[in-house]
């Protein structure tokens, strides 16, 4: 008995002596509420399209014996594009070469050949023109080939008429209304933002993607970064659908959600460093920042940002610098 109460006093010696962890401080990260303006906006994923489009159609069956453009080649209204020769004179031709190569001496070799060159100087050919100025999208034919009456030769872009069609999402459409503006862009092209305007709004939804059309005509934008937008490139819009002014802003990192009551909350920071956990209201978000109010919530009030997570009420922290 003498050892086991010597022992129990050792212990509780010990407890004494052990050092408090009630001075132990959480590390976390702070940043500042803020006061903007904050737009709300809806994003959608979409391609570009050309509104003016025309497939190029031989008027006659012939040989194409001239083209003068490529895929890319700019072109303007009456500009000659190919030159077919019709199959009538194409065939006198193709005599006129069957008798040069048959011909046994040189005088009917020469007969042949005088032959040939009055074919080809009398028979007509047809000169295909662009109906408008524009950009050659495509082609499908080349030089030397035969080609049947109304077959498709080429097809011609309007680069002035090339416009977003973008797939907005079928909750998002009620916000939606011509004359908004947007920002388009495209990842293929660094950089690039394109100022737009929404034009229309498709009336019929896309059951499939739970979407609806949205038709964006680019405004403002420099000759050089309109160049660069072609038919078929996709992108993604963000159409702005309210813009407010002088708002409480927080960043995403700051915010806590309660999955179960779908609430939010920040951690604020008190001047003698104490955690003090704040119910807060989302009016609004995008994926960086959202716009919060709540009670005693001031600009430039310092919130938690790291290490909030089970972080309990009063609870003391550092900053980490």
């Amino acid at each position: 008995m003498v050892i086991l109460l010597s022992s129990c006093q050792k212990r509780t010696s010990g407890d004494e002596d052990a050092p408090s962890t009630s001075d132990a401080r959480v590390p976390v990260a702070v940043d500042r509420i803020m006061k903007g303006n904050f737009e709300s906006s809806v994003s959608a994923v979409g391609t570009t399209e050309a509104l003016r489009r025309e497939k190029v159609l031989s008027p006659v069956a012939g040989r194409i014996i001239a083209l003068h453009v490529l895929e890319g080649s700019r072109v303007r209204s009456g500009e000659i594009l190919l030159t077919i020769r019709t199959k009538e004179a194409q065939a006198a031709i193709d005599g006129a070469q069957a008798l040069i190569a048959s011909a046994a001496n040189e005088r009917q070799k020469e007969d042949a050949e005088r032959a040939l060159v009055l074919a080809d100087s009398l028979q007509p050919k047809v000169n295909v023109r662009a109906s408008f100025n524009g950009i050659v999208a495509s082609r499908s034919v080349a030089e030397g080939e035969l080609v049947a009456e109304q077959a498709e030769l080429l097809t011609l872009i309007d680069p002035a008429t090339i416009v977003f069609i973008a797939d907005a999402p079928l909750g998002s459409v009620a916000a939606i209304r011509p004359g908004l503006h947007a920002r388009v862009r495209f990842p293929q092209i660094a950089g690039l933002e394109a100022g737009a305007v929404v034009e229309a709004i498709e009336p019929q939804a896309q059951a499939q993607s739970q979407s609806v059309k949205v038709r964006l005509s680019f405004k403002g934008i420099p000759e050089r970064e309109r160049s660069e937008i072609r038919a078929g490139l996709p992108g993604v819009a963000r159409i702005v659908t309210a813009t407010h002014r002088g708002v409480l802003l927080v960043r995403k990192t700051a915010l806590l959600h309660d999955d179960e009551s779908n609430t939010y909350a920040l951690v604020t920071l008190s001047p003698d460093s104490l955690a003090i956990r704040i119910r807060v209201t989302v009016i609004a978000q995008n994926d960086s920042i959202a716009e919060i109010s709540g009670e005693s919530l001031a600009p430039a009030e310092q919130i938690i940002t790291r290490g909030q997570y089970e972080l309990a009420d009063s609870t003391h922290v550092t900053v980490e610098r």
